[in-house]
C-alpha cells in the first residue's frame, strides 16, 4: 500500500476497543502508551485515545476500508458466527461494467460506524 491513512479519534474504553480490532478483526495492534494505542487497520493507522477530562469520545459518522472479496466475506463471517449485529448486512451487487462489488457496516465498541468493501476490480477512480 503506497499511501496509507492516520486517523485518529477518542474511545470511551481504550481496551474494549482494543480487543474489538486486534481480537474480533485481527488488526496487528502498534504502539502501546497507556492512554492511547495505534492499531494497524488493514495497512493504515488508527491511535485510539482513552477518553479523558480533555477529551470526550464522539462516534464517528463512519470510516471503513476496500478489502478482496475472500477477506470481506471472512469478516462477514465473523460477525455473524459470533452473532454481532450488522447495520448494514452484506450486500453484493453486479455493477453497470458487469463487476461485482460488495458492502456491509457493522459498529465498534465505541459506536463508530465501520465500511466494509470490496471490487472486483481495482477501486481506483471508483465512486460510492
Amino acid at each position: 500500500m503506497s499511501n496509507p491513512f492516520h486517523l485518529s479519534f477518542v474511545v470511551p474504553d481504550l481496551r474494549l476497543a482494543e480487543a474489538f480490532y486486534v481480537d474480533f478483526l485481527g488488526c496487528k495492534k502498534g504502539r502501546d502508551k497507556g492512554t492511547w494505542i495505534d492499531i494497524i487497520f488493514f495497512g493504515h493507522q488508527l491511535t485510539l485515545h482513552q477518553e479523558s477530562e480533555d477529551q470526550a469520545a464522539q462516534s464517528i459518522d463512519h470510516f471503513g476500508v476496500i478489502l478482496d472479496k475472500a477477506e470481506w466475506s471472512s469478516i462477514a463471517k465473523k460477525v455473524i458466527d459470533e452473532d454481532r449485529d450488522f447495520l448494514l448486512a452484506p450486500t453484493e451487487k453486479i455493477n453497470e461494467d458487469g463487476s461485482e462489488s460488495g458492502k456491509f457496516v457493522i459498529l465498534d465498541p465505541a459506536n463508530n460506524r465501520i465500511e466494509f468493501k470490496f471490487y472486483q476490480k481495482s477501486p481506483v477512480n471508483m465512486v460510492s
